[in-house]
């Protein structure tokens, strides 16, 4: 994969284009691509997005950075970040594809499995890297728990009961997050999407043995699922935009239980024998600049440095990045498997005629 066709030199900056300036880029991914910046991996040398506002808030992070409102007249760009809605993401990716860029896509990586494989065959055809923006991947804790898995030190994955939600805080910077037209799905999509790759990526494909949300015609609050391995391993999951749930994934090995707390960047909880042992996954000082990078409270900042990191390293060493289209595009499959056999959650406080509406809404039997 030939990277550096662009011009620059194997250790020069890659010129990157931030494509999307919503909440994501102001919260998490344009401080992390300044750090990146600052640590001399990449220059962002231009900021795409259809609101002036947007684009000035995010400039203070890339103050030399070129401003557009069009994507057609901004400039030459190595690698480009997709940070639009999840519907945009297919069309914008191709686009940027055909300008010979080398991509990192927001999760959810696209609106489809079919188009997921379109843009990678594109980047295929074209020799570019393809990375998608799951970045708990970056998180030392998850890389622990797989490497867990992949070694079998505590022996073969018997359960996994994985819980994620509560009231939606979300800053977003639109409504694509409510409408299944621009968004695509609710909960399932959004958090789903984070916890489906993850599980993918520590064991493969699972099949989907029920799934049930709350959806009555918009986009789901509330959702649950099993899935099952051809090893027999076993996942129950929640996931919730309005209720407080316990945010841990537990997992249930033959000689040992491993808990992973939603956010945390380094913290494990191993249970043998009944005795609990806090662990620290890695030295906290490992992913970042500084130390802080890497406190727990700190992790989502180091993770997004990380995964800025290995997309430029992909791309200079001619590698696959961390995080493909093969796990984020199967958790895209997963997703569509679930919306396809769902049926509604029970809400046993409906009367039956609100029971039989309800279904009518949700278009289930």
């Amino acid at each position: 994969m030939n990277g550096m066709e662009t011009g620059n030199g194997a250790g020069a900056p890659l010129r990157v284009l931030i494509v999307g300036c919503g909440a994501l880029v102001e919260e998490y991914q344009g401080p992390a691509a300044r750090e990146a910046q600052r640590l001399g991996l990449l220059e962002v040398v231009g900021l795409v997005d259809r609101s002036e506002d947007r684009l000035a808030r995010c400039s203070r992070f890339f103050p030399s950075a070129a401003r557009y409102t069009d994507l057609d007249a901004a400039c030459e760009a190595d690698l480009a970040l997709i940070a639009t809605p999840a519907r945009s993401h297919s069309s914008l990716a191709l686009a940027m594809l055909g300008r010979h860029c080398h991509l990192l896509v927001e999760k959810p990586m696209c609106a489809s499995a079919a188009e997921a494989a379109a843009m990678q065959a594109e980047a295929d055809r074209l020799d570019r890297v393809l990375a998608v923006g799951h970045f708990r991947r970056f998180f030392p804790a998850l890389e622990t728990i797989r490497s867990m898995i992949g070694s079998g030190v505590f022996g073969p994955v018997r359960r996994i009961v994985a819980e994620e939600g509560g009231l939606f805080r979300w800053p977003a910077a639109s409504a694509g997050f409510f409408t299944r037209e621009e968004g695509g799905g609710g909960v399932t999509l959004d958090i789903g999407i984070h916890m489906l790759e993850i599980l993918v990526s520590w064991l493969g494909v699972p099949e989907v043995l029920d799934y049930a949300d709350d959806a009555m015609g918009g986009v789901e609050l509330n959702s649950a699922a099993r899935l099952r391995w051809a090893s027999g391993a076993e996942a129950e999951i929640r996931l919730s935009w309005d209720v407080e749930l316990a945010n841990r994934y537990r997992v249930e090995f033959e000689r040992a239980t491993v808990t992973w707390r939603t956010g945390q960047a380094t913290d494990l909880l191993i249970e043998m024998d009944g005795v609990s042992a806090p662990q620290l996954a890695t030295s906290r000082r490992a992913h970042g600049s500084s130390a802080e990078y890497s406190l727990p409270q700190h992790g989502y900042l180091g993770a997004f440095t990380a995964q800025w990191k290995d997309v430029v390293d992909a791309i200079r060493e001619k590698r696959e990045p961390r995080v493909t289209s093969r796990t984020a595009g199967a958790a895209l499959a997963l997703v569509e498997s679930m919306y396809g056999r769902k049926r509604l959650l029970d809400i046993p406080y409906l009367e039956p005629a609100e029971q039989l509406r309800a279904r009518q809404l949700a278009g289930v039997q």
